[in-house]
């Protein structure tokens, strides 16, 4: 197969792979800014037209590389009382949550439905979203600077 135009390859890549990267940077930048407190798991999300929780946590046993993202319910330091998901991707439900476990939560004052669960379990989706995103960097850097064989 002859690819004619590896420049524009090249640098789409390179741009889909920087989103990547930026959009893990963007939901991850909540520990680095956020206040810290704990927070209950109380459900699992589901995302079908957008997201909703649901109870059973034995969907794992039927598709075991599926994860399933935590809803968790946790009190701000002004005393409201939030119930959300976070935004990073839930890989291999043998690294999931179950109902009633108690996780460490970062999360933005100024926004307390922005969250992110600080626990081990979220470290497969994120380092599949930055290997993605440095995978796509290094192929499309590949393309737009290949030499020609002609």
């Amino acid at each position: 197969m002859i690819i004619r135009n590896k420049k524009l390859i090249g640098l789409i890549s390179i741009l889909v792979g920087i989103c990547v990267i930026g959009y893990l940077v963007f939901v991850s930048r909540v520990v680095f800014i956020g206040d810290k407190t704990n927070a209950l798991v109380t459900g699992f999300v589901v995302h079908q037209n957008g997201a909703r929780k649901v109870q059973n946590e034995n969907s794992s046993i039927k598709k075991p590389l599926k994860g399933r993202s935590a809803f968790v319910k946790f009190r701000t330091e002004d005393g409201q009382e939030i119930e959300t998901h976070s935004k990073i991707l839930q890989l291999f439900s043998f690294t999931g949550y179950h109902i009633g476990e108690e996780v460490s939560v970062a999360y933005n004052p100024k926004n307390p439905q922005e969250i992110f669960v600080m626990s081990l379990k979220e470290m497969p989706g994120i380092l599949l979203l930055f290997g993605f995103g440095v995978l796509l960097i290094m192929v499309g850097k590949s393309y737009l600077f290949s030499k020609n064989k002609s």
